[in-house]
């Protein structure tokens, strides 16, 4: 009986020790994962806020403008440099035309006067990105947008219309129109292909051979002497040397890094944020000399229940200002 309880005792002590052993390891072991995966959607945003920043120096070089509507952007970098693929005489002044967008506002006449005239300036607009922004989405009735640009075109239009006519409010539908007037460069495709690409680094076991070799180095005296030449130089040595005797062969093998680089064509999952979704938000600021910011739309932090006892959490991945990342690299 007592041998029983014992057995029971060392029974339940080692399921105990078996318990804090996995407690002990997922304590360790998940916050690691979490903080890698942390790490790998910081990196991945960082890596598309880049990409994205090469489209818009594309489209800056294809327009003259920056954009804030960052799917545009690449779609119309994307589609000359087809243009220019299929067709020869593809470069200097040309026009593109995109799908337009269509939007549904819910339009209050008198409020909308009030709030061009006030806030809506040509002067102040930079400063006032965000109002546009907010006031947009409070009268977009099927849309939502982070564009000051979109939100201006869209504000204006239904300024226009009201101003136009009266009766011209309630639920109302505004189609904006996509025409861009580019000025194409002859080596546009050139330098789509020195821009969009990415690297790669991978390891590869590279064999070497080298062949001992027997040379009759003075004709006169019949003087031998005995080399090791690499497979890449034989053919040279076989043809100063005709007589040239191969007695041995080497061959070693080496693990090497190799640097790859492939084509990386700009894709629209680089205008969204890989962990949140969201698109980035682009600030077109300027006049004569325009000013772009790409910046993480996260606000604040970011979290999200992991494994009931832990937590992903972060922050904004940064931004780009004028070329400028804000983050140490």
């Amino acid at each position: 009986m007592a041998y029983e309880v014992e057995s029971k005792q060392h029974w339940g002590l080692n399921l105990v020790i078996v318990l804090l052993v996995g407690v002990l390891f997922a304590v360790i072991m998940i916050p690691k994962q979490i903080w890698d995966e942390e790490e790998q959607y910081r990196e991945e945003s960082r890596t598309r806020m880049q990409n994205l920043w090469k489209v818009e120096s594309a489209f800056l070089s294809l327009t003259g403008n920056y954009t804030e509507l960052a799917e545009n952007a690449i779609t119309v970098v994307n589609a000359v440099y087809d243009s220019m693929a299929d067709t020869l005489d593809y470069y200097g002044e040309q026009q593109l035309t995109l799908p337009p967008k269509t939007v549904q506002i819910q339009v209050n006449r008198q409020k909308i006067i009030e709030w061009v005239d006030s806030t809506l300036t040509d002067t102040a607009f930079s400063a006032f990105w965000s109002e546009a922004v907010n006031y947009y989405n409070s009268v977009a009735t099927d849309d939502s947008t982070n564009s000051g640009q979109f939100a201006r075109m869209v504000i204006t239009a239904a300024y226009d219309s009201v101003k136009a006519d009266t009766t011209w409010k309630g639920t109302q539908t505004i189609t904006i129109p996509f025409v861009y007037n580019l000025q194409v460069p002859p080596n546009y495709t050139k330098m789509y292909d020195t821009t969009f690409v990415s690297t790669r680094r991978s390891q590869t076991v590279v064999e070497d051979t080298t062949f001992q070799v027997i040379i009759e180095v003075d004709t006169v005296t019949s003087e031998m002497d005995t080399s090791w030449i690499p497979v890449r130089d034989i053919e040279d040595m076989q043809e100063r040397y005709p007589n040239m005797q191969m007695v041995d062969t080497s061959i070693t093998r080496q693990t090497r890094w190799i640097t790859e680089t492939y084509p990386n064509p700009p894709t629209k999952e680089w205008a969204y944020c890989p962990l949140t979704g969201k698109p980035y938000i682009l600030k077109v600021t300027g006049d004569n000399i325009q000013h772009l910011r790409v910046e993480s739309p996260i606000e604040g932090e970011y979290s999200e229940r992991r494994y009931v006892f832990f937590t992903f959490a972060d922050t904004s991945h940064g931004y780009i200002e004028d070329g400028e990342v804000s983050w140490e690299e």
